[in-house]
């Protein structure tokens, strides 16, 4: 190699030098700064892309906010749950966790047992079972609580549309 460059002429040593710089130049480009400015560009937009969610979920959180602190607020059925998953979440999510004692599956709906619920928060969780979740009450029994505005309850659950 060093023959061969020895037996160039000055013009065309300096020819080949530059063709090896313009040559080294491209490879750093190609190698280096292109696969870097390419990611910068992706990350810019995801940026973008996460800055515009965020400002979408800002302008939602007071309704969401609204709707969570709503009484009787529960957790919407999702297409396809259960009956039982369904009566578990919203009870709890009504305020009737400590009062549940059993719930228990049935060949078309569910049967729930309640001891010492708030009578009231006991009528707003059944109404939202009918509205929100296509539930509907089949057979109720109430008794007197332990104590005044409490109640021992018993009932039985279906889909409104006939399905479990």
């Amino acid at each position: 190699m060093r023959a061969w460059w020895e037996g160039l002429a000055a013009r065309e040593r300096r020819i080949v030098a530059a063709a090896g710089v313009v040559l080294l130049l491209a490879a750093v480009f190609l190698l280096l700064l292109e696969p870097a400015l390419e990611r910068r560009a992706e990350l810019r937009g995801q940026l973008q892309q996460l800055v515009n969610e965020h400002a979408w979920m800002e302008a939602h959180a007071p309704a969401v906010r609204t709707r969570a602190a709503a009484p009787g607020a529960a957790v919407a059925a999702q297409p396809g749950s259960s009956a039982l998953g369904v009566v578990d979440v919203s009870a709890r999510a009504a305020g009737l966790g400590s009062a549940l004692r059993r719930i228990r599956p049935l060949e078309t709906g569910v049967e729930a047992e309640l001891e010492g619920a708030a009578y009231t928060s006991l009528l707003r969780w059944l109404g939202v079972l009918e509205s929100r979740h296509g539930l509907r009450v089949m057979s109720l029994s109430i008794d007197r609580g332990p104590e005044p505005g409490r109640v021992n309850a018993q009932v039985r659950i279906e889909p409104a549309n006939g399905r479990s």
